[in-house]
């Protein structure tokens, strides 16, 4: 293949005699042509085995052409691999050239030097700019595409047939965005089905990094003198999705706005490329003889209004229509409910802040119906939620720590080894959702409250799940509170939410709340993604596409009752009818074994306590849920916490049915005398504190079973349960 050996001082024949494609046949004075020097026709680093030095050696030396360089191989062939002939690297080159092929060059050519190609065909280089609803690639849209080809200038609005821009990018041998690599190209690839891109892309934002201009575009813009227009100066980014908000609700206006925006952009990048060229110029000290004066600039384009605001000369005169498209959200409350009945159903959403000393936003969600109010204090929030008898409680924060830390605070000695982010976290920033970090500074004081929150309620019983009102109005495509609180009632109100938020103003808290209470509907039906790990929880989303049938169609039985009421011999019966089976002694049987010391009903609660002290409920609840993990249908027997019972609906939702037991107790102290493992007596067991919840666990299970008669009774009153009888309240 071609390459230079070293210790060469050829140089470059004189005279211009080579007839070919590129030069003419003689030159006026008699030396060298210089007319058809090119930044691409004097590139040699698309060849094999030739970098920036060595394309250097050879232009020092002369061969400033691919021609130049072919007329002297002949007599030059010690000092090259190969001969200019048919097939040879510059042959190669020539005939890729001649049939426009730029796929040729993008293949061998680095993609720091495809500036090269733009200063080669300048009328067809494509500037492309693209607007969205947000900065992720998996939940946002493209709202328009802009583009620029020498001095036209188009636009596509998303809804329309796109025909336009898919010629313009067919007829581009080279296009140039900002941040395209990571943003625009990732959208447009998304949005259209096969979009012909041009092989070669100049990404600006790394291009202009490599000349010493670093930042955003607009802080490029500022440095290098370009100036936009005064009515968009000031416009910020953010500003974009809140145009296409209001243009979806009427205002043409917004639109206009968001194309001049877009038109600036690319404007700005003409002029960004232009001055980054000249400092590559001089960063890589490239001869001027090579370089190609970049003009870009000299291209500048405006916009064509098709309603006469200008003469209408482009071939893309802009239309704005208006928005045919729905406001509704990409799920609304009845396309949930018609999922899974939320009528009577009932989620609590909290916003929460860090300190008791401020105010939440605090909201009740029943049905479609949404109450909210600002709270200080976690048991005016604990007051609300059992008054409401919340069958969840959806909030705002934190709700855990990353995997291996210790403490909230920089002094815990695991900081550096384990971080201040979850994976949830480090999730959501993939695909674009910005997020803080759980145990970053400001956030430190949230995490523990919102850590030390969701404690209280689970010892109530009253399950929890972690939410991200953001993220979720992104997935469901309502606008955030940026774009303006009346545009988030507004998509609220579109989801088919009810209240008086919608007559009354309520504060920004209050309606990330209502958010966070129908991330509790996307929980509850189904219709969601749990981000993380066990070890740190789960951070809930809701999910569009989300496999609500196979959530709903499981079966998990949780039995609780006092000692001898029956839960065994109902575990035993239902694992007669095709159910997995577990029991929290099971574990705890388990972790004595393994201490040596046979299980006994007295050692049995020993350690249950210990472990309720020590590890946690939580904890223990963990490692039974590991052992019917990916059974459709199970029973766990011994549920004794309130803890227990929170867990398992955050585990299952409705297709938890939690079934408590109670029993006379002359028929408990008959049983427990045929019961293995006793070894002490029905009064000193049932005193333990291991037991002491065990009798409220009525107040928050689904059904109620006195086992007062025979095992027959008993076993119809469970088949009644499960076929919906009326007497048990069933999620």
């Amino acid at each position: 293949m071609f390459g230079v050996k070293r210790g060469s001082v050829t140089t470059a024949p004189e005279p211009c005699t080579l007839v070919g494609p590129f030069l003419p046949t003689s030159c006026p004075d008699g030396r060298r042509c210089l007319l058809f020097e090119s930044m691409l026709k004097s590139t040699f680093q698309h060849l094999r085995g030739v970098g920036k030095k060595s394309e250097r050696t050879l232009w020092e030396k002369g061969f400033t052409t691919w021609q130049l360089f072919a007329a002297s191989l002949p007599k030059q062939l010690s000092l090259y691999d190969a001969a200019v002939a048919s097939g040879s690297p510059v042959a190669e080159s020539i005939a890729a050239y001649e049939r426009g092929d730029m796929a040729f060059f993008a293949k061998a050519l680095p993609s720091s030097e495809y500036y090269r190609i733009a200063l080669e065909f300048p009328a067809d280089v494509i500037f492309l700019d693209i607007e969205t609803t947000g900065l992720s690639v998996h939940y946002d849209i493209i709202t328009i595409v802009g583009w620029s080809i020498a001095s036209d200038y188009g636009v596509y609005i998303n809804g329309q047939d796109g025909a336009s821009l898919r010629e313009a990018l067919r007829g581009a041998k080279a296009v140039v965005t900002f941040n395209g690599t990571l943003f625009d190209l990732k959208f447009l690839n998304k949005h259209f089905d096969t979009l012909v891109i041009p092989p070669i892309h100049i990404d600006l934002r790394f291009f202009a990094k490599r000349v010493g201009l670093s930042g955003g575009q607009k802080a490029i813009e500022r440095e290098i003198g370009f100036k936009r227009g005064s009515d968009i100066v000031d416009m910020a980014g953010e500003a974009a999705p809140i145009l296409w908000h209001k243009y979806r609700r009427g205002d043409l206006g917004a639109m206009k706005k968001l194309i001049e925006y877009n038109h600036a952009d690319i404007e700005g990048m003409k002029w960004i490329l232009d001055v980054c060229t000249k400092r590559y110029f001089k960063k890589e000290a490239i001869p001027k003889r090579i370089q190609t004066k970049p003009r870009f600039t000299e291209q500048s384009s405006r916009i064509s209004w098709a309603n006469g605001d200008s003469n209408g000369s482009t071939p893309h005169p802009i239309l704005i229509p208006a928005f045919s498209g729905t406001n509704r959200p990409l799920t609304t409350y009845d396309d949930l409910t018609a999922i899974y009945p939320l009528e009577g159903f009932c989620a609590v959403g909290i916003d929460l802040v860090s300190s008791e000393g401020r105010e939440s936003g605090f909201c009740t969600l029943r049905g479609n119906e949404a109450i909210t109010c600002r709270v200080k204090t976690d048991d005016e929030m604990i007051r609300l939620a059992m008054d409401a008898r919340a069958n969840v409680v959806s909030i705002d924060s934190p709700l855990s720590i990353p995997k291996g830390r210790t403490t909230f605070f920089d002094d815990d000695p695991f900081r550096e080894e384990f971080g201040i982010t979850r994976e949830c976290e480090r999730i959501l920033k993939r695909r674009g959702i910005s997020s803080y970090p759980c145990l970053i500074n400001s956030m430190q004081k949230l995490t523990q409250r919102g850590m030390l929150l969701a404690q209280k309620f689970r010892k109530l019983g009253i399950p929890v799940i972690e939410s991200y009102p953001g993220a979720a109005q992104d997935i469901m495509s309502i606008p955030r509170k940026r774009a303006g609180l009346r545009y988030l009632v507004d998509g609220l109100k579109e989801f088919g939410l009810t209240g008086e938020f919608e007559r009354t103003p309520v504060s920004h808290d209050e309606l990330d709340a209502i958010t966070s209470a129908v991330v509790g509907h996307f929980f509850w039906v189904g219709m969601f993604e749990a981000l993380g790990n066990p070890e740190e929880e789960y951070l809930i989303i809701p999910d569009l596409h989300g496999d609500h049938g196979t959530w709903l169609s499981r079966r998990i039985i949780g039995l609780s009752g006092a000692i001898t009421s029956g839960k065994t011999t109902i575990g035993e019966y239902l694992t007669g009818c095709g159910y997995a089976y577990t029991r929290y002694s099971q574990i705890l049987g388990d972790m004595l074994r393994e201490r040596g010391i046979e299980p006994s009903r007295s050692a049995l609660q020993e350690i249950g306590w210990s472990v309720h002290q020590e590890a946690g409920q939580r904890w223990l609840g963990k490692r039974v849920l590991e052992q019917i993990s990916g059974e459709k249908h199970a029973v766990i027997d011994g549920l004794r916490f309130y803890e227990d019972h929170a867990l398992m609906v955050e585990t299952y939702g409705p297709a938890f049915i939690h079934v408590h037991l109670t029993a006379p107790t002359s028929n408990r102290k008959k049983r427990l005398l045929r019961t293995p493992q006793t070894d002490i007596s029905l009064d000193s067991a049932t005193r333990h504190k291991v037991e002491g919840e065990v009798s409220g666990l009525g107040s928050v299970a689904h059904c109620a079973v006195v086992n007062d008669g025979t095992i027959e009774a008993l076993f119809e009153r469970i088949d009644e349960i499960f076929t919906k009888d009326k007497g048990c309240r069933l999620p």
